[in-house]
């Protein structure tokens, strides 16, 4: 067969551009013009023509169905094993959380981290059973946890960031509880239950990170806000990402606008979400562009430190803190059981959606979902 060539300016199509595509519709050559950026080439429906369309991350962080909040505490004294609850609520309907089962040990000041599958907390420190175990749970069948593995470096009231493939377990502070055991870790542990479980010791943050961190996660990175340096119990106000590509140290991309620590953190598909602390604020910044938290003016409800941050597609949440001055008499040293939701899509106020089956605080500081 013979070769045939078409020469470039064979093909005149109206209205061409650099960068233009040209097709074959069955009967004629036309023309498709250029993407924008960020979108690429595929199939229509029919898949009878090509299209843009904007490009879908091989892993997406924030759920479409459920929100879990495991273990925390609830004692008076902030001492002794906390609660081993697993609570669960709809993303699709608002109302109050369910028991759908126990973890392994019961603790407090440890991280949260989640596959599509299973949800995980891993570590703890001070006050209850200090532990380097990783408890892992089904989002399918729920029930109890079961024991994943162990932390090699134990921590706790570091944060938790979770890629496709691998829980993250950043900063905290060291067991036993010191203010100069402040931690600068990043360890990540296999989701797959095959081989061992146990976490490895990867990359650094850019300086010691503890007093609880707000964590986050986009497709391709794991980022730590806020929390405290251990020089003094100052307050840290950086910003610092990581890549899930590479075993590879964290490198600053902005500031907190305001420093604070025992805060929760969740995520959108762009931004990154600092919630409560040492204030009420809901802050945000920027996956794509990196640079400084801007407060855009949404609140929760009362100034609350030690929650829990869930991510929705559509929405952040917040579930349990403490605030010893803004709850009823009766509940332990101003716990708290309110499920609270903010949407992502608009800087509005947080909204109380629900409550959790019980008190309580320093649950699993980003949350799972599925």
């Amino acid at each position: 067969m013979t070769i045939q060539k078409i020469s470039g300016v064979t093909i005149d199509l109206v209205s061409q551009v650099s960068g233009d595509i040209a097709y074959f519709d069955g009967t004629d050559w036309v023309r498709l013009a250029k993407g924008e950026i960020g979108e690429v080439l595929t199939m229509n429906e029919s898949e009878t023509a090509p299209e843009w369309a904007v490009a879908v991350p091989a892993h997406i962080f924030p759920g479409s169905v459920r929100g879990y909040c495991a273990s925390g505490n609830t004692n008076n004294s902030g001492a002794g094993e906390g609660p081993k609850a697993i609570d669960r609520w709809s993303f699709t309907t608002d109302g109050n959380s369910t028991d759908v089962g126990d973890v392994v040990i019961g603790r407090h000041h440890q991280s949260g981290q989640s596959s599509d599958t299973d949800g995980y907390i891993s570590g703890s420190n001070i006050n209850g059973p200090v532990t380097a175990a990783i408890d892992r749970w089904s989002f399918s069948s729920e029930g109890n946890a079961v024991d994943h593995g162990d932390l090699i470096v134990p921590s706790g009231m570091g944060t938790g960031c979770s890629s496709e493939t691998h829980g993250y377990v950043c900063g905290g502070i060291g067991q036993p509880h010191s203010p100069s055991g402040h931690l600068n870790t990043i360890q990540k542990f296999l989701f797959a239950t095959s081989g061992t479980n146990n976490s490895v010791d990867v990359a650094d943050l850019i300086q010691v990170r503890g007093g609880a961190p707000a964590g986050a996660t986009s497709s391709t990175h794991g980022y730590v806000a806020g929390g405290s340096n251990g020089v003094g119990g100052a307050m840290s106000i950086k910003i610092d990402q990581f890549p899930f590509a590479s075993d590879s140290n964290s490198t600053e991309v902005g500031e907190c606008d305001n420093d604070t620590e025992n805060c929760a953190g969740t995520s959108s598909l762009t931004h990154g979400y600092i919630i409560g602390g040492t204030t009420e604020n809901i802050r945000k910044y920027s996956f794509a562009s990196g640079g400084n938290s801007v407060d855009g003016g949404a609140n929760l409800s009362a100034s609350r430190h030690a929650l829990t941050g869930v991510s929705s597609e559509t929405h952040g949440y917040s579930a349990a803190g403490y605030n010893a001055g803004a709850y009823p008499p009766g509940q332990p040293n101003g716990a708290t059981e309110t499920i609270e939701k903010f949407s992502v899509s608009t800087d509005s106020n947080a909204t109380d959606v629900g409550d959790l089956v019980g008190w309580k605080w320093y649950s699993s500081n980003t949350g799972s979902q599925v």
